[in-house]
């Protein structure tokens, strides 16, 4: 391997692990604000905030349109949409400790599977840093016993889905052609923000106005435009990392935003770490290393 290949592998792992830490801090003002309204006006505000930040950013980029980029932007626009929504959902109703790397488990397996189904190599050392992120995330959703108690059905279930919407979402957005640059961000945020909207004007129509009513919670809204503002910065870094390396490199990276939930929910929230856990940020940090290595 050339020193400019290694220099490439370094910068997407730093890509990679560095949209997982900014998605888990969105995450995590994102479940807050989940707990004192509902988790789809949250999704409707944070996807709206980073939206407008996606938007200047794409303007002031070089646009590149193909039918390729458009139909597989809609598509990560579906999943994302639904794997947000399902997400806050369940970290309003579970421990963030526990319900956010479960959710990774599905997320890094998946789409690493489908990348290395589609051709995709790497050096024999990475495929050991790929295993290894995927047995930390495996760790990070190891709770302590008692935080297992909380751990609902629905919760459960909220996650699975949270989880099958955000592997879609990546697979679409990592077969995007790689000149696309920001488009399919554009309008995956585009159709996720739509989406939002009509089921919000259904509620609207169908119970009448008491959603709306969060809207008044200023802590609330604080927290979800936070989590918009960081939703915006990750999308981007995930999306230029996708177009310069692999997706089955960057989903599993991209799968290690617990990191940042769970360390900001220990920090702020002080929601203990069971020592599995502790182990899995350790091996994760360790892992990534590796890859920005090879």
């Amino acid at each position: 391997m050339s020193a400019a290949s290694g220099s490439l592998e370094g910068v997407i792992a730093l890509f990679g692990l560095g949209s997982a830490l900014i998605y888990g801090a969105s995450d995590f003002f994102g479940g807050l604000g989940s707990r004192r309204i509902t988790p789809l006006l949250v999704s409707f505000i944070s996807q709206v905030v980073a939206l407008l930040i996606a938007t200047i950013a794409f303007f002031s980029s070089e646009i590149h349109w193909s039918s390729s980029a458009v139909v597989l932007g809609l598509v990560a626009g579906v999943g994302g949409g639904i794997g947000t929504w399902a997400f806050f959902t369940s970290l309003a109703i579970g421990p963030m400790s526990v319900v956010s790397p479960g959710v990774a488990m599905i997320y890094a397996v998946v789409p690493a599977i489908v990348g290395l189904a589609l051709g995709e190599r790497i050096a024999p050392i990475g495929y050991v840093a790929l295993v290894a992120v995927v047995v930390a995330a495996v760790l990070l959703a190891v709770p302590r016993e008692r935080d297992a108690v909380r751990l609902t059905p629905r919760a459960i279930v909220y996650g699975s889905i949270a989880g099958l919407g955000y592997a879609g979402y990546i697979i679409a957005i990592g077969r995007t052609p790689r000149d696309s640059g920001l488009l399919p961000l554009w309008l995956d945020l585009i159709v996720a923000t739509v989406l939002y909207a009509a089921v919000l004007l259904i509620n609207r129509i169908r119970r009448g106005s008491g959603e709306f009513a969060g809207l008044r919670d200023r802590t609330a809204v604080v927290q979800s435009i936070l989590a918009g503002v960081l939703l915006a910065g990750g999308n981007i870094l995930l999306v230029i990392g996708l177009h310069l390396g692999e997706l089955a490199v960057m989903g599993v990276l991209n799968a290690l935003y617990p990191l940042g939930t769970v360390i900001l929910a220990f920090f702020l929230l002080k929601e203990r770490l069971s020592v599995l856990q502790a182990f899995g940020i350790v091996l994760a940090l360790a892992a990534s290393a590796v890859l920005a290595l090879v």
